[in-house]
């Protein structure tokens, strides 16, 4: 206690020093009272009272402020909560109208051969594929085949159809059964070729045709080979369509076949099986698969399928006829003959479906030959029954 009466008396003569001082300075200045400090003091303590609270009906407003704030972040945040609710619900909805509206991305477009191949089924193929192309909507295209070939003309143009699509488009072909000779030369420029496993004939790259005959000046023709040429000639040009059949193969798979020109010329059908291990196909499949494989090359994430099939099934068979002197013609549906010794791009198994035991004929490879002379050593002059692989 007496310590801090002794500090207090120290801190009141040091105070008062310069109020001293300032009374000597100044003699106009008043001299201030207790009673004036106290009033001083408690003027200063009501000011600042009055600094810190604000009126009353200050508080008032302030507080009214506050709850307008208050209600104010409760209706934004059910606002929100809207929005939300309404982008939800239009995420759910949108993607069924948007699919209303503008439909699968594009169309894959399966195109049949089944049968034996003549003109009606090479226009056909003709026809599709260059709807195909035309067609903005289809976007890859399937060959649905089964087929053991025909005739070379109307496979080849197939095959000019087929390559002319797949340089556009992706083009995949899927044999079910066969798939073999002129009809395995059509589907040859397809990016990608699928068989069934148990499928029973693929590839047969060669030709076929009815043993040449002899024949002689005719009554009744305008020239002495109007019947007929002679079997030098017929041989010549089986083995020229023979060797254009080799050399297209080659073109357009001859990176994916596994077998020498000389085997591929020996013209042999193979099994599904078969076909994929030596290259003649790509792998096991079926149309389902391609045309999703074939959409999924095209870029198609959804995507629509048009079956192009032929009016009325093609016949199986091959429509030859025989003549009462022992030749043999091929005709179509009208009757109309194409000639006696017409070459045939058919597999054996076609062949044997058709003609049987009795027609005998000769089967004609892609070998090409050193010399003319060579290409009669090359052709087995002893007819082969039965679509036999003589060479």
């Amino acid at each position: 206690m007496r310590i801090h009466d002794d500090d207090d008396t120290a801190h009141d003569a040091a105070t008062a020093a310069p109020n001293e001082d300032e009374s000597m300075s100044s003699d106009d200045s008043p001299s201030r009272t207790p009673d004036d400090t106290d009033d001083a003091n408690a003027a200063a303590d009501d000011r600042s009272t009055d600094a810190r609270s604000p009126p009353t009906a200050e508080r008032s407003a302030s507080g009214d402020t506050s709850a307008t704030g208050f209600d104010r972040i409760k209706t934004r945040h059910a606002v929100g909560v809207a929005v939300i609710l309404a982008v939800a619900a239009g995420l759910l909805v949108a993607p069924g109208v948007y699919g209303a509206v503008t439909g699968p991305d594009g169309t894959v477009a399966v195109v049949e051969i089944d049968g034996t191949i003549d003109s009606a089924t090479a226009q056909h193929v003709e026809d599709n594929l260059r709807d195909a192309r035309t067609n903005d909507s289809i976007e890859a295209v399937v060959l649905e085949v089964d087929s053991g070939g025909g005739l070379p003309a109307q496979s080849e143009r197939m095959y000019a159809a087929v390559d002319r699509t797949a340089s556009v488009m992706p083009v995949y072909a899927a044999v079910d059964t066969l798939g073999a000779s002129g009809a395995y030369l059509a589907i040859a420029p397809a990016d990608r070729i699928y068989v069934a496993p148990s499928a029973q004939a693929v590839g047969s790259v060669g030709v076929a045709g009815t043993a040449p005959a002899p024949s002689g000046p005719n009554a009744g023709t305008t020239g002495p080979d109007k019947r007929g040429s002679d079997p030098n000639t017929q041989r010549e040009r089986r083995q020229t369509l023979a060797n254009l059949f080799l050399e297209n193969v080659l073109e357009q798979r001859g990176e994916e076949i596994e077998l020498d020109r000389e085997a591929i010329a020996h013209a042999d059908a193979y099994l599904g099986t078969e076909a994929v291990e030596n290259g003649f196909a790509d792998r096991f499949g079926f149309v389902d698969g391609a045309v999703a494989d074939a959409a999924s090359e095209a870029g198609l994430d959804d995507y629509a399928v048009d079956t192009r099939r032929t009016e009325s099934r093609i016949s199986g068979g091959i429509p030859l006829l025989e003549q009462d002197d022992g030749t043999v013609v091929v005709v179509d549906g009208s009757e109309k003959q194409f000639g006696d010794g017409l070459i045939l791009a058919v597999a054996p198994q076609a062949w044997d479906e058709t003609v049987g035991d009795d027609v005998i004929m000769t089967s004609y490879t892609g070998q090409v030959p050193a010399d003319g002379d060579a290409a009669d050593a090359m052709i087995d002059d002893t007819a082969t029954v039965n679509g036999g692989d003589g060479e």
